[in-house]
């Protein structure tokens, strides 16, 4: 098996075992990313345990960073208006755009380092993070590390 994705997940909960629980059955259900391992790395259990904030921080600025790379690789076709959506052309880089709209709409990808599973995004609504300084114990970070056979034969096997 190759690693093919980390993703770092923000749960609410009871306890660390409902939010592990509901992450991992998220990603047995959703259609938008198929792993055939999935791998709970580490768990930062409550808002209050230490790095918690940090790296919540961390894995937002990957996605925005990454998001970045998209719209900066996109830019490079000439793209600059929405007028030009007329004349993109079908391919690569229709697919470049594909993949921006996922991070604005909140579909996991796997290109998405940070997933908030409490409100189906990619980033931390302000009243999330208000629940989760009002709540800390509440809301779990889980690391994970998926896998698949190959990148090649997992599209093959989950298409």
């Amino acid at each position: 098996m190759e690693l093919l994705a980390s993703h770092a997940v923000l749960s609410e909960g009871d306890d660390e075992q409902s939010c592990t629980q509901q992450v991992l059955h998220y990603f047995e259900t959703t259609s938008l990313v198929c792993y055939d391992k999935i791998v709970v790395d580490e768990v930062l259990r409550a808002a209050s345990e230490p790095g918690f904030n940090a790296a919540l921080e961390t894995e937002i600025e990957r996605n925005r960073r990454t998001l970045e790379r998209f719209v900066s690789e996109l830019g490079t076709t000439g793209f600059e208006t929405r007028t030009d959506l007329l004349s993109l052309d079908q391919g690569y880089h229709s697919k470049v755009l594909h993949i921006i709209a996922h991070f604005l709409d909140g579909f996991i990808g796997i290109d998405s380092a940070f997933y908030n599973l409490v409100d189906d995004s990619h980033w931390v609504p302000e009243e999330t993070g208000r629940r989760i300084a009002e709540t800390p114990d509440r809301f779990s970070l889980l690391f994970l590390k998926c896998y698949s056979l190959t990148p090649r034969e997992a599209s093959l096997l989950h298409a």
